[in-house]
């Protein structure tokens, strides 16, 4: 499925609750006979399907930007709960490593963050402007190779990208790649490793 496909299918979802209303409470009017009521969710349906299919194509745009921004790609499993991509570093002997922790301890929206082994750093990520929603991730550094694997796992509430309920792991792979001067992904398997 395309992102632009799983982007109207979140919309979808989260719209329907709003359609469905209306429709109970047309099933509900008296007044109405079958032909208008009948014409009344037909009205429903295209007035639904027409938001729904806007409010994608702005959260489109916006997780779009966002991943051209941070030089990754968007795809298929953009929208998934977890996010494995695997992103350039500045090299070891640059003290590139060094600079990525620094960074991401003077990162506002990391908090929690925690570095037990030499080459992995676990932090919480706040994705949004809400500081009661954020994501796990973690940084697993490569030092011959130059690479950070960012693994991000989403689900915690956060409203994600646009207030559809999805894109809050890849939204915090786009911030995270950007904040701590990770450059363009390592292409493997659609963008995920």
């Amino acid at each position: 499925m395309s992102p632009a496909a799983a982007c109207w299918r979140a919309s979808a979802t989260f719209f329907s609750p709003l359609m469905i209303v209306p429709v109970l409470s047309s099933l509900w009017d008296d007044h109405h006979s079958w032909t208008a009521m009948g014409l009344d969710l037909v009205g429903m349906a295209v007035a639904w399907g027409v938001v729904s299919f806007v409010w994608a194509a702005v959260a489109w745009g916006l997780l779009k930007r966002r991943a051209r921004a941070a030089g990754l790609r968007l795809g298929s499993g953009s929208f998934e709960e977890r996010q494995t991509h695997l992103l350039s570093s500045p090299r070891a002997d640059e003290g590139g490593q060094d600079r990525v922790r620094e960074r991401l301890a003077d990162c506002e929206r990391a908090f929690l963050v925690l570095g037990p082994a030499a080459d992995e750093i676990t932090f919480r990520w706040r994705p949004g402007r809400n500081k009661d929603h954020s994501v796990r991730a973690s940084l697993t550094f490569d030092a011959v190779a130059g690479t950070v694997l960012v693994d991000v796992k989403g689900g915690d509430g956060h409203l994600g990208v646009a207030g559809l309920r999805k894109g809050s792991a890849f939204l915090a792979v786009c911030q995270i790649a950007r904040a701590l001067g990770l450059e363009g992904a390592k292409e493997r398997r659609g963008g995920l490793v």
